[in-house]
């Protein structure tokens, strides 16, 4: 009988399915497991990667068998499925056909590893990151980092390496002080539209919640916090992991951040070189400056309900009004604690 594998040190969660969300998703996946693989044997960190297929098609080949899988003593790659029957008995099913934060609670609740991480499926993680990762974690703590975009040739082949993207410059950096363009904006690009011009009563309405956030609100780390959201199993535990609201994931990934801050989670915002760094994909499948208003308009069109900014400040405000202590939105089954799903360790393959 073999040796079962060892506890890891880290967990690490993202979702997906074989749809080619956002155009090159095997591509910018493929690269995603390499680099976590390479990087957790180079600087010897146990990691388990728990990718939660959610509503797989049913007319494409499941991801542990389109993707290359190197696991080893210290990269524990599962493919946790979550069947189509569980996610039709949800709420707006037929409009969405992945919840994001559902599929992450997936993951977070039958994690190993004493710390966490949710994360997606297009995030190479710098060296320096994953060093001080290596180097040890507080529990009572929640990592963020910044968001540098990257423009990596997906079409090619071969692909390129995790190393060589982490290479390429940013052509956007996603920080707690706001956007940045390092190089400028790229001609191909257009600027964000201007807001709507709004009534005069309106306008006062808004004016009066910004100034209201500015007292009640602290200022966290909440830009491209889906991508790297870092904290230990006993947090998310007791936060019962992401609020599991059948919708578009806008925002939802922001409300953890103030749920830890008014259970008196330290909060850490790690810095440059330690990034996270997106392989950004097609416009309109997931939010960009440049590409936020096809993205509403598709959300719009489509009837696909999501939690609205006045919305996100107001539950922000009421979790950071409601004194100390983890204010779960999640009963004690969250993340489909009940059901017993299929998960899957791919085996040693080249494709």
């Amino acid at each position: 009988m073999s040796a079962p594998a060892r506890l890891p040190s880290l967990s690490v969660v993202a979702t997906s399915r074989n749809d080619d969300h956002g155009a090159n998703l095997l591509p910018r996946m493929q690269l995603f497991i390499d680099g976590l693989a390479e990087q957790a044997e180079r600087f010897g960190l146990s990691l388990e990667l728990l990718l939660v297929e959610w509503n797989p098609p049913a007319d494409r080949p499941p991801l542990a068998d389109v993707l290359r899988w190197r696991p080893s003593e210290n990269f524990q790659p599962q493919v946790i499925t979550v069947p189509r029957e569980v996610h039709n008995a949800l709420p707006n099913a037929e409009r969405l056909p992945l919840f994001q934060m559902i599929a992450k609670n997936v993951g977070i609740r039958r994690a190993r590893a004493p710390f966490v991480l949710a994360t997606n499926i297009d995030i190479l993680l710098s060296d320096e990151l994953f060093a001080y990762m290596r180097a040890g974690l507080e529990v009572n703590a929640m990592y963020r980092v910044d968001r540098h975009d990257v423009e990596a040739r997906l079409d090619s082949s071969p692909l390129p390496t995790p190393a060589e993207c982490r290479a390429l410059p940013p052509i956007r950096e996603h920080s707690l002080a706001g956007l940045r363009y390092p190089h400028g904006r790229p001609a191909t690009q257009q600027a964000p539209p201007p807001p709507a011009p709004q009534p005069l009563l309106g306008e006062v309405s808004r004016l009066a919640m910004a100034a209201l956030d500015r007292v009640v609100l602290p200022k966290l780390h909440t830009s491209g916090c889906g991508d790297f959201t870092l904290t230990s199993r006993e947090v998310w535990s007791a936060m019962r992991g992401y609020p599991e609201w059948p919708i578009f994931s806008w925002h939802i990934d922001g409300v953890v951040l103030y749920q830890a801050f008014a259970a008196g989670v330290r909060m850490v915002n790690l810095q440059p070189p330690m990034v996270a760094i997106h392989l950004e994909h097609g416009e309109g499948s997931g939010w960009t400056p440049e590409g936020s208003r096809r993205l509403f308009e598709r959300l719009a069109s489509t009837g696909i309900p999501y939690l609205s900014t006045p919305e996100y400040r107001k539950v922000a405000r009421k979790i950071v009004r409601s004194g100390r202590g983890f204010h779960s939105f999640n009963d004690a089954g969250w993340g489909l604690a009940s059901e017993q799903l299929v998960a899957t360790s791919p085996t040693p393959k080249m494709l």
